[in-house]
C-alpha cells in the first residue's frame, strides 16, 4: 500500500494563501471554486472518485475563468491526485505538466508542489530514477527553508523501501519525521513514522518498529485519518507477525479491518479480509 499517494497519503496537496494585509473577499467565480473544492474534497473522502474528479473540474473551470492561478495549481494538483487513484497516469501527468511548463503563471512554491506531485507518480509506477529527479526538481523550487522537505525526505524513503534498501529507509524516514516536526507538519510526521516502522520490521527491529507505528497512529487518530490509521494498524500486525505473535497481530488487522470497512476504503477491506479470515 503506497504510504506518500493514499491520501497521503499526502492527501491533496491544497496550497495556502500567504496574506500581509487583509486577504480581499473573493470573486463570484473564486467561491464557486472554493464551493466546488469543498465538494471535491467531501467525495474524496468517502471514495467517490468520479464525484471529486468533476467537481475539481468544475474548480478549475471557475478558477481559469479569472485567471486565479492560484486557485488553478490548486485544481489542477488535486485533478493529478484523482487521475492517479483512478489509474489514469498520462491524465494526471497532463495536470501537473501544466503548472510545471508555464513557470510565468505559477509560482515557485505551486511548481514545487507539482514537481513533488509528479515525483510521487513516478514512485507508484515504480520508476525510481525518474522519481528522484523530480524530488530534486521539487527541492531546487521550494525554496530555503522548504515546506516539502520531509514530503521528499519521506519520499525517498519510500524509494529505498521498494528497492529493499532498508537501512536506507530508515535514515531517510528518520530525517523525515525530524523535518516534519520542526515544520510542524504532524500529517507527514505521521508518514515518516510509519515508513520507519516498516522498514525496521523488515530487518527485525521489532521493538523499534511497534514504537514508531504506536506513534503514527497516535497523531494519525489526532488528525482523524482513517485511511492512514487502518495503515498503521495493519503494519503494526505485520511486526507481531514477524515477532511470531499470531494473535497479536490478528489484533490488529481485526482493527484494521474495523476502520476500513467503517471508513468505506473498500481497496484496504479487500487486502485485510485474507488477513483476517473473514469472508463477511
Amino acid at each position: 500500500m503506497r504510504v506518500l499517494a493514499a491520501v497521503a497519503a499526502l492527501a491533496a496537496a491544497l496550497l495556502a494563501a500567504c496574506s500581509s494585509p487583509p486577504p480581499r473577499p473573493p470573486s463570484a467565480a473564486q467561491a464557486s471554486a472554493q464551493a466546488h473544492h469543498l465538494t471535491g474534497a467531501r467525495a474524496l473522502r468517502r471514495g467517490d472518485l468520479n464525484g471529486a474528479l468533476a467537481a475539481y473540474g468544475d474548480a478549475l473551470a471557475a478558477s481559469d475563468s479569472v485567471e486565479d492561478f492560484e486557485g488553478s495549481a490548486t485544481a489542477l494538483l488535486n485533478l493529478a491526485l484523482v487521475h492517479a487513484r483512478l489509474g489514469q497516469l498520462d491524465a494526471a501527468h497532463a495536470r501537473v505538466d501544466r503548472i510545471l511548463t508555464a513557470p510565468q503563471r505559477y509560482s515557485d512554491a505551486q511548481r514545487g508542489q507539482a514537481a513533488t506531485r509528479k515525483a510521487m507518480l513516478y514512485l507508484d509506477a515504480k520508476s525510481y530514477g525518474m522519481a528522484l529527479q523530480w524530488a530534486d526538481q521539487a527541492r531546487a523550487v521550494c525554496g530555503d527553508p522548504c515546506p516539502l522537505a520531509a514530503t521528499l525526505a519521506n519520499l525517498r524513503a519510500c524509494v529505498a523501501l521498494d528497492r529493499g534498501e532498508s537501512e536506507r529507509a530508515i535514515g531517510q524516514a528518520t530525517r523525515a519525521a525530524d523535518l516534519a516536526a520542526a515544520l510542524g507538519q504532524p500529517a507527514e510526521h505521521a508518514n515518516a513514522l510509519r515508513l520507519l516502522g516498516r522498514a525496521s520490521t523488515r530487518i527485525g527491529k521489532t521493538d523499534e518498529a511497534a514504537q514508531a507505528l504506536a506513534r503514527a497512529l497516535q497523531l494519525d487518530r489526532e488528525l482523524g485519518l482513517p485511511e492512514r490509521i487502518s495503515l498503521d494498524l495493519m503494519h503494526a500486525g505485520e511486526n507481531e507477525e514477524r515477532r511470531a505473535q499470531p494473535a497479536a497481530a490478528r489484533d490488529f488487522y481485526e482493527r484494521a479491518l474495523n476502520v476500513a470497512q467503517a471508513a468505506g476504503l473498500v481497496p484496504l477491506v479487500d487486502a485485510l479480509r485474507g488477513r483476517v479470515g473473514r469472508r463477511d
